[in-house]
Formats: C-alpha cells, sequence, structure tokens
C-alpha cells in the first residue's frame, strides 16, 4: 500500500466498512493536488472479487464548519443532473452513502470522510499552455455552469458565508489587521497590504451593479477539470465542496486566475510581460459559449472587471492565512501563503497591465 502510515490504513480502512462491508482495501494512495481536503485513492476487492477504485477524502471542517451542508449541496447537484438534465455530456461526481445510516459523511476521531466514484483514466492540467487547452477547459465550466442552473439556486446551502463578497471580506481584512503596528511588519507584507488598500476602492464599487444569483463553482482550476487522457475532452468536473449561489464573476476569476498564470500559483515573477491573449479570448469564448444565452447585460460589461476583483480578493485571502498562522491553506514550508500572495498580486498587476475584451 503506498500510504502514510499503518494508522492511516487502519482508518481508511474502518471507513471505507461503512460504505462496503465486505470491502478489503488493497491500495491506497494519496493524491497530492489540493490546498484543502487529504485525498485518496483507494482500491478494494467487493464481493465476488470484484475490483472497483473510489476516491476518499477527509474534509476539513476547519474550512468547511458545516459539512452536512456540504454533501447535501453536492448530492443534491448529482441528483438533478442525473435525473432532470437532458444531454449533459460530463460524468457525474455522485457520493456515496453508508450501509447502515444512510449517510454521506463517516464521523470518527479523525474527522469527516466521505467517499465518492473514482472518474478512470483521466488527467488534469495544472498549467495551460495551448488555446485548445484554454477553450476546452473554459468551456467545460461555462457547459456545467449552464447545466446546473437549470437548478433552483435558493435550494442550495451557503457553504462558506461571504466566499468570495469582496467588499465583505476586505472589510474582515482591515479589521484583522486593526490591533497591528502595520510597520512592525516585515517590508514584503507593508508591500503587499499597501496594494491592496491601493486597488480596492475600485472594486468595492462594483457591488452597487445588479446582476443575478447564480449556482457558482466557486473554484474554477483548470485542474478541476478531468480529462479524458485518449482524447483530451473533458471528462468530468470535480471539487463541489464551495457550490454554492454566487456570481458568474467568481468563476470567471478563478478561470482567468488560474489559466492565464504561466507558472505555479506561487511562482508568478513580476517581469512586466503581459497576459497572452490568445490563451485568454480561447478561455473566454469556451467559457461564454454555453452561457451567453442565459448571462444578463451586466454579467457580460463587468466579467473581466469582476473576474479581476476575484484574483485581487485571492492575494487578500492568502495574506490573511500568512498572518493568522496557516490554518486555511495547506503550506509546504512559513512562508508558502505570503509567496502565493505576493505571486497573485504580480499576476493581478500583469492582467491589469494587459488590455482585455470579450470578443
Amino acid at each position: 500500500m503506498i500510504v502514510e502510515s499503518i494508522e492511516l490504513e487502519n482508518n481508511v480502512s474502518k471507513v471505507v466498512s461503512q460504505y462496503f462491508p465486505q470491502a478489503k482495501v488493497q491500495n491506497i494512495k494519496v493524491i497530492e493536488s489540493g490546498h484543502i481536503n487529504a485525498t485518496y485513492r483507494v482500491d478494494v476487492f467487493e464481493e465476488e472479487g470484484k475490483e472497483a477504485s473510489y476516491l476518499l477524502q477527509k474534509l476539513n471542517t476547519e474550512v468547511f464548519k458545516n459539512p452536512n451542508s456540504v454533501m447535501e449541496n453536492i448530492n443534491r447537484c448529482a441528483r438533478f443532473l442525473h435525473d432532470f438534465t437532458e444531454g449533459y455530456p460530463y460524468e457525474i461526481l455522485t457520493p456515496y452513502k453508508t450501509e447502515k445510516e444512510g449517510s454521506f459523511l463517516v464521523k470518527n476521531e479523525s474527522g469527516y470522510w466521505r467517499l465518492f466514484n473514482f472518474v478512470e483514466n483521466t488527467i488534469s492540467l495544472d498549467k495551460i499552455t495551448t488555446g485548445e487547452e484554454a477553450f476546452q477547459i473554459g468551456n467545460a465550466f461555462g457547459t456545467f455552469l449552464f447545466y446546473v442552473n437549470g437548478d433552483n439556486v435558493t435550494e442550495y446551502n451557503i457553504t462558506i458565508p461571504n466566499f468570495h463578497d469582496f467588499t465583505s471580506r476586505y472589510a474582515q481584512f482591515v479589521k484583522f489587521l486593526k490591533p497591528y503596528d502595520i510597520k512592525k511588519f516585515d517590508s514584503e507584507v507593508q508591500n503587499l497590504i499597501l496594494e491592496i488598500e491601493g486597488y480596492s476602492r475600485e472594486y468595492i464599487n462594483l457591488d452597487k451593479v445588479e446582476i443575478p444569483l447564480r449556482l457558482i463553482h466557486h473554484d474554477t482550476k483548470a485542474n478541476n477539470v478531468l480529462l479524458d487522457e485518449s482524447t483530451g475532452s473533458p471528462k468530468c468536473i470535480i471539487d463541489l465542496d464551495t457550490l454554492m449561489p454566487g456570481s458568474i464573476f467568481s468563476d470567471f476569476g478563478d478561470l482567468i486566475r488560474t489559466v492565464l498564470n504561466p507558472f505555479e500559483e506561487d511562482n508568478f515573477l513580476d517581469n512586466n510581460k503581459k497576459i497572452d491573449i490568445n490563451i485568454f479570448n480561447n478561455l473566454s469564448k469556451g467559457f461564454l459559449l454555453p452561457l451567453n444565452e442565459i448571462l444578463t447585460n451586466n454579467e457580460k460589461d463587468y466579467l473581466i472587471k469582476g473576474g479581476k476583483r476575484i484574483i485581487l480578493l485571492q492575494v487578500l485571502r492568502f495574506l490573511e492565512d500568512y498572518l493568522r498562522g496557516n490554518i486555511y491553506y495547506q503550506v509546504d514550508y512559513d512562508k508558502h501563503n505570503l509567496i502565493r500572495a505576493q505571486s497573485q498580486m504580480n499576476l493581478f498587476k500583469a492582467i491589469e497591465r494587459t488590455e482585455l475584451s470579450l470578443h
């Protein structure tokens, strides 16, 4: 088994047995992608020698304080796509219920666990290097949003309050900083605080624009689209923990934040280069193609500016988490979140230098 410890092996076996009492765990593989939850591929022998693979996750309840609300959203979305849509082109991430209690979650001394279908024969892209890749990723998320917004958005839970509410998050950040003497921070932190403050005024005003409430993914990183390893076409949209009501700006913003970044999330060098227009044009074209008929004029008119606000928000979130002691995002070293914040600010400024428009 590819595991971190015997303790983990025993824990996983106990959790899986709640879903499939007769199954015997054969292999456990850590899946490294993602900052929030602990994720594993679990291969099992089931009854009559049948082999199967599942995606097992330990949910981070420091982030998702009401795990049942998260699972209610994911299950509702899966049922809606299964039962009430025609023509949805992708596999559907579907949670399993436990055998005895019919729960989507197993709670034990180590936390909350859940089990999903494992989507086989797929790859994901951490970096987008071509216009075709950008189109595919944009189109996959646009298609997903088109279909799920056929459901009643008001029936979904808010899994993280004010998650992408820039005005609220900025006010929270200012309140957090109030007891501190900013001049005692390192110069890197001071510079970021001043830059966030300087840009924030323009983006707070965006709240005055009237836009519809949508069902939004809220984490549209390129690697949250699983691609068929043979054809390269989208196969499944994953990581639905933040699926909840919000604005279209959130998903377009996270798309441009991840897809337009030619470097790692924590390694964007401020080299004064502009963003690749070809990548942006293909990304926005793919995203809007399935959504054009349902988006309002205000959503389209402010899509780019609203998207940039999400990148600035991410700078703020990484910086605040660094100052709070890295309690939200998983980090590899002490200053990881500070480096992430600096990199996202460099990306934001690169996009600001580039004249972007929707075609």
